[in-house]
């Protein structure tokens, strides 16, 4: 997916600390691939609730004659408003070990909030994927998605799970995280020092850092995500082009994808199909793309129940 600095989340958040010049929004989300590529916005009120119209009827348009009306049907809309969750990263550490570290109890705590913030953006990936009720993204406000749709934008591999395939418009008007405050991070100025409890209840002196942030989901449009669900690992229920190209159909023309997010075991899956299918009999190289659609690889995804679909496209397909 072709973006740049200004329209991710990378691009777009603050961390307002200036006392870690060597920790960038790019390093922050490295564990965190679909957030690194993901269309982002600040949310419209500039504080923590986010505002959008969803256009659900087009207006009406047509040729008429000369000297005689028609009757064209104003388009409707949907008032949609997010309320951002809070995005808690605070941590604390003993003071002893801060105090010991060789480049002094700053740089530690800096440390720290590195691995805290990764953490963080990874438990929002985490929170956008891992779907097995209904059809619905999950976790962050605003990700209700099919609920307009019932299983119009689901494409049912077969099997009995336990994974899934998710192919998203993301982008200004589509799919797109939310951050409040204009994407900052707020930090603390100062470490606090404050008094922990061990696991007995036995008080030591620590420092606490606290990193705090707003974000949410927008969904642009109810066709602005397919889900591929039920690959299960058998012979007739893995991943292959012919299910990507089902999910690819069902997007409106203009409006495609242009993102595919699966897991490990799903490139695989896709990898060995197109093996199976070399004239040359190569291994195929672990694909990058699906009919140009770029592909992103996620620890996000994990097994879910299987899906029970009622009206979707059912794609059945072998490697062999």
């Amino acid at each position: 997916m072709a973006t740049n600095s200004t329209n991710t989340l990378a691009g777009l958040l603050m961390l307002n600390d200036e006392r870690m010049a060597d920790v960038y929004p790019t390093d922050v989300l490295n564990d965190a691939p679909v957030l690194q590529q993901m269309f982002a916005v600040p949310a419209s009120s500039g504080g923590i609730l986010h505002k959008y119209l969803r256009t659900l009827t087009a207006p009406g348009a047509g040729f008429r004659l000369v000297n005689e009306g028609i009757t064209n049907a104003a388009g409707t809309f949907e008032d949609v408003s997010v309320s951002l969750a809070l995005l808690d990263a605070t941590f604390s550490r003993d003071k002893a070990v801060a105090v010991g570290y060789g480049k002094g109890e700053i740089a530690y705590m800096d440390k720290e909030s590195l691995k805290s913030l990764q953490a963080a953006f990874f438990g929002v990936e985490c929170s956008i994927f891992r779907a097995s009720i209904n059809k619905q993204f999950t976790g962050l406000p605003g990700s209700t998605f099919w609920d307009e749709t019932g299983d119009e934008q689901v494409v049912d591999a077969g099997g009995t799970g336990t994974r899934s395939v998710w192919l998203l418009r993301s982008a200004e008007d589509g799919i797109a995280i939310i951050a409040g405050n204009e994407g900052r991070v707020d930090m603390a100025r100062a470490d606090a020092q404050i008094q922990a409890l061990d696991s007995l209840s036995r008080p030591y002196p620590a420092l606490q850092r606290v990193i705090m942030g707003w974000f949410g989901l927008q969904i642009g449009s109810k066709y602005d995500g397919v889900r591929i669900c039920n690959l299960d690992g058998t012979d007739d229920d893995l991943l292959t082009d012919d299910l990507i190209s089902s999910a690819l159909a069902l997007f409106p023309a203009g409006r495609g994808a242009n993102m595919i997010v699966m897991d490990r075991t799903s490139r695989k899956e896709l990898q060995q199909s197109r093996t199976a299918t070399n004239p040359t009999g190569a291994p195929a190289p672990f694909p990058m793309d699906a009919f140009g659609v770029p592909i992103i690889v996620t620890e996000a995804l994990t097994t879910e129940d299987q899906l029970t679909t009622s009206s979707t496209t059912t794609t059945t397909t072998s490697q062999d």
